[in-house]
C-alpha cells in the first residue's frame, strides 16, 4: 500500500507553465514594478492546484514509497523468507507520464533497483494515467521499516509547445486558468483577513476548473 511521496527534481520552471506576461495580462497589469511578486504568486498558484489534484502540475521526477505489493496472493519469491501470500503490483495514483525506475529497500536499508526484467507497467483502465507496476520477483529480504519498495515516475504536465508528446500530457487551458483566478485573487489579497468585504465564491471557479483533473484513488 502507498505510505509516502517525495519529489526530487523538476524539469520546469513555474514560469514555463505561465508566464509573468500571461499573469500580468490576466491582472490588467502594464508596469513591471510586481515582476518579482507576480512570479513568486505563479509559483504559490500551481502548487495549490497541485496540493488539490494530488500530484504535480509541473512535470516533475516523484518517488512514491509502499510498504507491500498490492492485489491478490501470486505465486512470486516470499519476502524476508517468509511463506506469505502476497499481492504482485504496486499502484501509482496520479498523473503519470513514464515510470523511470523501481526499487527496493534492503535490510541494511540501503535502496537498490530492481532489474527492468523484474517489472512491466500497466495502465489501469479504471483510472486515466494511473499505473499499476506488476512484479515478476521479489527480493529475498527487505527492510522492516515502513517504506520496502520505491517507484519512480515522471508526473505531471509538459508545458504548452512540448514536441513529440501525446496531447493530453499538455498543460490544461482549464488548469492554467484556475491558477489565474488564484493570482488575481491574491494579487488583490495581501493579508490573511479581508475587512468590511462581502465575498462570494465565483461560480464554476477554481475547483470546476479543476475536478475533472483529479485522479480517482483507487485500492
Amino acid at each position: 500500500m502507498f505510505k509516502a511521496r517525495q519529489y526530487t527534481a523538476f524539469a520546469n520552471a513555474a514560469t514555463d507553465y505561465i508566464s509573468v506576461a500571461d499573469a500580468k495580462q490576466h491582472l490588467r497589469v502594464t508596469t513591471s514594478a510586481d515582476d518579482t511578486y507576480i512570479s513568486g504568486l505563479i509559483s504559490m498558484a500551481l502548487e495549490a492546484c497541485a496540493g488539490y489534484l494530488g500530484y504535480s502540475v509541473r512535470k516533475a521526477t516523484a518517488r512514491y514509497g509502499f510498504d507491500y505489493y498490492t492485489g491478490f496472493p501470486a505465486l512470486i519469491n516470499p519476502i524476508n523468507g517468509l511463506s506469505i501470500p502476497s499481492g504482485n503490483y504496486l499502484r501509482v495514483n496520479s498523473r503519470v507520464l513514464a515510470v523511470n525506475n523501481v526499487y527496493y529497500v534492503d535490510d541494511n536499508n540501503t535502496i537498490q533497483t530492481f532489474a527492468a526484467a523484474d517489472w512491466i507497467v500497466s495502465p489501469d483502465p479504471m483510472s486515466n494515467f494511473t499505473k499499476n507496476i506488476f512484479m515478476n520477483d521479489a527480493p529475498t529480504s527487505v527492510t522492516d521499516d515502513v517504506i520496502k519498495y520505491i517507484v519512480e515516475v515522471s508526473e505531471g504536465f509538459n508545458p504548452v509547445g512540448t514536441a513529440n508528446v501525446a496531447p493530453d500530457t499538455i498543460f490544461p487551458a482549464a488548469v492554467k486558468h484556475a491558477a489565474l483566478l488564484l493570482i488575481g485573487q491574491y494579487y488583490d489579497n495581501r493579508m490573511a483577513i479581508t475587512v468590511g468585504v462581502n465575498n462570494t465564491p465565483l461560480n464554476f471557479g477554481f475547483h470546476y476548473l479543476l475536478d475533472s483533473y483529479k485522479i480517482p484513488v483507487i485500492i
